[in-house]
């Protein structure tokens, strides 16, 4: 028998440690600190929402090809659809007031549902802009007669790093979902 066979024989013959059950008052704590994250994140977004509208309000006014303007309007239309639908699939909740499996259930789907909206983030957040952030780019192009498809690059670049990024946020919930589901199922 090879030292690492021995190695491998001796760590199967340890006795499994049962996970040591989360207080519910923890549970509590975790997701009370969750949904103060998510409202901080929002918060965010808001805000960011908040300043491109009256800016992209104000180049549909102030620039003059149509292209621009009708990129503008649409930039608006996208961000605005950006945060009702951050507000509908991705908005925090109230915790329930009773301790105990009501906590373990609310955290668990509230890490669902978190997870479901940065995984679709291409849908709801980035596609909406899409329309708007090409037309707008190719009537500010076309009025000022240059042409630098390297914009639409970096564009495109910037949109597929956010992909990336909450696909990356997804698998995070995903852990903590399957954390949560452990600790649930020994004895919780």
């Amino acid at each position: 028998m090879s030292s690492e066979d021995k190695v491998s024989d001796l760590w199967k013959s340890q006795p499994l440690q049962p996970m040591q059950p989360v207080p519910p008052a923890e549970i509590q704590q975790r997701a009370s600190a969750f949904q103060q994250r998510i409202r901080k994140r929002n918060r965010r977004e808001y805000i960011a929402g908040a300043l491109v509208v009256p800016v992209f309000l104000a180049y549909a006014w102030i620039f003059p090809y149509w292209v621009t303007k009708v990129g503008a309007l649409l930039t608006v239309l996208g961000t605005i659809v950006v945060m009702w639908q951050l507000h509908r699939r991705a908005s925090s909740r109230e915790l329930p007031e009773a301790l105990g499996a009501s906590h373990v259930a609310f955290h668990r789907a509230e890490l669902v549902r978190q997870r479901d909206a940065v995984r679709d983030v291409w849908l709801w957040y980035i596609g909406p802009i899409v329309p708007g952030f090409v037309v707008f780019m190719w009537g500010r192009q076309a009025e000022l007669n240059v042409h630098h498809p390297v914009a639409y690059l970096i564009a495109a670049l910037l949109m597929i790093a956010i992909a990336v990024v909450n696909r990356f946020a997804a698998r995070r919930f995903q852990r903590q979902i399957d954390e949560l589901d452990a600790l649930s199922s020994s004895g919780h």
